[in-house]
C-alpha cells in the first residue's frame, strides 16, 4: 500500500480553512490591513506575522488563561505571553500592584526602595548574592551572554538552529549546507 498525499485535496482543504478564517476574523483582517500602513509587516514585532492563518489575530482582552479576539472569538492561551503571563493574564493582585505603582510614577530610570526588598527576597529564595533586572527576555539574554563571556573568556556561543533567543544579533543565524553558521535569510542587520 502506497502512502502518498493528495496535494490537490490538501490545497482544497487549506483554501477552505483560509476562507473560514477570513469569514470568522473580519475585524482582525481589517486591523491587519490598517496596521500594514504604519507597522513593518503589519505587526508590532515581526514574529507575530508568522501566524498559521494568512494574517494575525488581533486580541481584544485576556484574563487568566483565555483571550478574546476583536471578532469575539474565544481562545485558550497555551503560550501565556511566552511565559510573560505564566500566572495568567491580568491577575487581580498584579493589576492592583501595577495600578498603585503607576500612580506613584513609572520609568524614572532611578531605583525605588522596593527594588531592595526584591533583591533581598531573590537572595533568600535562590541563595545567589547579586541580581540584575531585565525588562525583556532579549535583555536577559544579552546580560547572560556578556557575563558568560567575561567569566569564561570565550567569545563563541551555542544557539539552537532557528530557535528564538530574543533579538540578540548573534543568535539570528542558521546553518548552511556545510554546517557553517550564516545569517538567517531576510534578517535585518548583522549576525556575524
Amino acid at each position: 500500500m502506497e502512502n502518498t498525499l493528495d496535494r490537490n485535496k490538501l490545497k482544497q482543504l487549506l483554501q477552505a480553512e483560509e476562507t473560514l478564517f477570513h469569514k470568522t476574523h473580519p475585524k482582525s483582517f481589517e486591523l491587519y490591513q490598517r496596521a500594514r500602513k504604519s507597522l513593518h509587516g503589519g505587526v508590532p514585532m515581526l514574529w507575530m506575522v508568522r501566524w498559521a492563518g494568512s494574517f494575525p489575530v488581533f486580541v481584544r482582552e485576556a484574563k487568566g488563561a483565555r483571550f478574546t479576539d476583536v471578532d469575539g472569538n474565544a481562545y485558550i492561551d497555551f503560550c501565556l505571553g511566552d511565559t510573560g503571563a505564566m500566572t495568567g493574564h491580568s491577575p487581580d493582585a498584579t493589576v492592583q500592584a501595577v495600578s498603585e505603582q503607576i500612580q506613584k510614577g513609572i520609568t524614572l530610570m532611578l531605583p525605588y526602595e522596593d527594588v531592595i526588598w526584591v533583591g533581598e527576597e531573590l537572595q533568600r529564595r535562590f541563595k545567589l548574592p547579586y541580581w540584575q533586572f531585565a525588562l525583556t527576555a532579549t535583555d536577559a539574554n544579552r546580560f547572560a551572554l556578556r557575563m558568560a563571556r567575561l567569566i569564561t573568556g570565550r567569545q563563541k556561543i551555542l544557539v539552537f538552529n532557528y530557535c528564538y533567543h530574543g533579538s540578540v544579533d548573534e543568535t539570528l543565524i542558521t546553518l548552511d549546507e556545510e554546517g557553517t553558521p550564516i545569517p538567517r535569510p531576510n534578517n535585518m542587520g548583522s549576525a556575524n
